[in-house]
């Protein structure tokens, strides 16, 4: 009888603390890649590591970027990411709202 009433009351506590169980952050406590995910990612700037925020790009792709920037210079377009290996029309569109030069 104890051990069914402590369940109960243990569910209930449970119940009533869910609300406050969630993640909250003030705006400069935010995790880093949350805020920058919110932010433009300048493909003329970035790093491989900020490359890796865009959808679509891992490792081996934002080094590609940056190895196309380094050997050819600033990117003219966004567009011209194309000419990067592995980068296509599918990655530039889904990433058209993040993508800035």
């Amino acid at each position: 009888m104890i051990s069914s009433m402590l369940k109960s009351g243990l569910i209930t506590a449970a119940l009533l603390l869910l609300p406050f169980a969630t993640n909250t952050y003030a705006k400069d406590e935010m995790p880093q890649a949350s805020v920058q995910q919110l932010q433009k990612v300048n493909i003329n700037t970035a790093s491989a590591d900020e490359l890796q925020l865009l959808k679509g790009i891992g490792e081996a792709k934002a080094k590609a970027i940056v190895d196309y920037r380094n050997s050819n210079g600033k990117f003219e377009s966004i567009e011209q990411l194309k000419q990067v290996k592995g980068i296509g029309d599918k990655i530039i569109k889904s990433n058209s709202d993040s993508l800035t030069l």
